[in-house]
């Protein structure tokens, strides 16, 4: 019987054993989990990165074909809702092929299902078109919307802010194109910060969450949101994707005059 006593019945665990053994693997599911969040943020911002990257490549291909011009700012054409939906940075990336998914941060895929916030999305969600007017860059019609993770830098338009006086149509007149973010993670679709100074800071947003960015909210409040970790990813015009510190975003040109600083904001 290979050492088997006839009629004695194998050990069991005790109570006490099988506490101790459940009481260690809750243990390391509890160590575990941290890392495997880790993990997945890690993943999901690298992701970002790659799709801040194909949705710079095809705006620098669009600027290739209109021999370096920049956007018009074509946001709501109401009467011939083709010229929105077609021109502006949205309809730049349908003619050079990025996919809808591409526009979509893995951090934060899902649209509000709300019109309380008039389509914006925040740290965790994707802004949608939805709840927009139809005839805009991210609403053709009542059944053809946009939903997506990031925005673009509105100051980058024909005579938007950059060059002499402001008036520059071109990349070409951009001067520090290291310094100069295009696209970023945000809850809408584009943003036009304005720059405030260091000895007036623009108003900080109540947290970083991105839940009080909304019409009439000051613009900056669209990126500065703690999408990744107390960062978002940004896209520059030299062709560049970094993940930027909150406080560091105002480091950044985001029109010729601008006034660097860094940032004060709340604690989480």
């Amino acid at each position: 019987m290979d050492g088997l006593v006839p009629g004695r019945r194998g050990r069991g665990f005790t109570l006490a054993e099988l506490l101790t053994v459940v009481g260690l693997i809750a243990m390391l599911v509890a160590l575990f989990l941290p890392v495997l969040g880790r993990i997945r943020a890690a993943a999901a911002a690298a992701s970002c990165l790659s799709n801040l990257r194909q949705i710079g490549t095809a705006w620098t291909m669009s600027l290739s074909e209109s021999h370096g011009r920049f956007f018009e700012y074509a946001w709501y054409t109401p009467t011939t809702p083709d010229v929105a939906w077609n021109g502006y940075w949205t309809g730049a990336l349908d003619r050079n092929k990025v996919w809808p998914e591409t526009l979509l941060c893995p951090a934060a895929r899902d649209p509000s299902e709300s019109d309380a916030g008039h389509g914006y999305g925040n740290a965790t969600l994707a802004w949608t078109g939805r709840f927009e007017s139809n005839g805009s860059a991210i609403r053709l019609n009542d059944k053809t919307y946009r939903v997506g993770s990031y925005g673009y830098n509105r100051w980058l338009t024909a005579g938007g802010a950059f060059g002499v006086g402001g008036r520059a149509t071109g990349l070409t007149d951009v001067s520090d194109p290291s310094g100069v973010p295009v696209f970023m993670d945000c809850a809408y679709a584009d943003a036009r910060p304005l720059n405030g100074s260091p000895n007036s800071p623009v108003q900080p947003p109540p947290d970083l969450s991105g839940a009080a960015a909304a019409p009439g909210k000051p613009e900056h409040w669209k990126f500065i949101l703690a999408r990744h970790g107390r960062g978002i990813n940004v896209y520059r015009a030299d062709g560049s994707a970094q993940w930027v510190r909150l406080e560091e975003l105002y480091l950044l040109s985001w029109q010729s005059e601008w006034v660097r600083y860094r940032l004060p904001l709340p604690r989480e």
